[in-house]
């Protein structure tokens, strides 16, 4: 895989997640009430600061209308992000590579949040490494342009949302959710005891992947199923969801829950390539110097 194709890698999984996120702050919610509505943390400053009641600042519509603009403000910076995450590149200007910052800067903070509305599972922040870490990993590239750690990194970024994606699957360590259960009961025809068995199957390969990752001998085997095992459980969501009714309100509804999740499959078929690239040149190497 030369620099090209990598990086051209590594922008398309960089506009997938923030188109992803783009559609769903533009047309859905995001979680930014979770800490405007949160009494404990902000109605001290709603008091004192503004000389304001609690009751008045939840109850006034101005409020939700700041966030709505704030909520849309978010989702036009991840549109401009997406748009520069495609066309950016070394030679770009500086401000094109500080925008790509601030959205990324925004990508964390937003599973930040999501991680506060799940009572603070430290896992779900660290379930969405992909998403945030390959913005990170895209500026990263266009600033040092070193390969081998880059590599490493989108391991570490692949390594931990399998981890954490295999906790809550097994369902010991935190409850199993709603939602995993009810996706594989729409898409395939099993019980609800066989679909938490499977989820839990699934869960112990994620543990698996997440160490055979940095094992040289299986480790592209290992990303081979992280590849599928990424697209699957992103179109699942769609799929899942045309169980209720076969429509565009629900493609509409389901789609950026999709997109964001995309790299999930591209960035282990990225890993996949180099150390496949790197094996194949290996070997002529050695070809080579036994012809000599």
């Amino acid at each position: 895989m030369n620099r090209t194709t990598l990086l051209n890698f590594l922008k398309i999984s960089t506009f997938f997640i923030f188109s992803g996120r783009a559609y769903q702050h533009l047309f859905w919610d995001a979680p930014y009430r979770s800490v405007f509505w949160d009494q404990q943390l902000l109605e001290p400053i709603i008091n004192f600061v503004f000389n304001t009641s609690w009751q008045s600042y939840v109850t006034n519509l101005n409020t939700d209308h700041a966030i709505q603009f704030l909520t849309k403000s978010i989702g036009g910076l991840y549109t401009v992000c997406a748009i520069i995450s495609l066309t950016i590149t070394e030679t770009s200007k500086k401000w094109q590579l500080t925008i790509l910052k601030l959205g990324a800067v925004s990508i964390v903070v937003l599973a930040m949040l999501i991680t506060k509305n799940k009572f603070y599972h430290l896992i779900m922040f660290f379930e969405h490494a992909i998403q945030f870490g390959v913005p990170i990993a895209l500026v990263y590239y266009l600033k040092t342009r070193n390969i081998h750690q880059l590599i490493f990194k989108l391991k570490i970024f692949i390594a931990l949302a399998f981890t954490c994606h295999g906790m809550y699957a097994i369902g010991v360590f935190y409850p199993l959710p709603g939602n995993f259960v009810t996706m594989t009961l729409n898409i395939l025809p099993i019980t609800e005891t066989s679909a938490k068995n499977l989820l839990f199957i699934a869960g112990i390969i994620d543990f698996i992947i997440a160490i055979g990752l940095f094992i040289p001998k299986v480790a592209k085997t290992m990303l081979l199923y992280a590849c599928f095992w990424g697209f699957i459980t992103a179109f699942a969501r769609i799929i899942s969801g045309l169980s209720y009714d076969v429509s565009l309100s629900i493609v509409h509804q389901y789609m950026y829950l999709v997109l964001y999740r995309i790299p999930h499959g591209l960035i282990p078929l990225l890993v996949y390539l180099y150390l496949a690239n790197r094996n194949n040149q290996k070997s002529k190497a050695i070809k080579n110097l036994v012809s000599i």
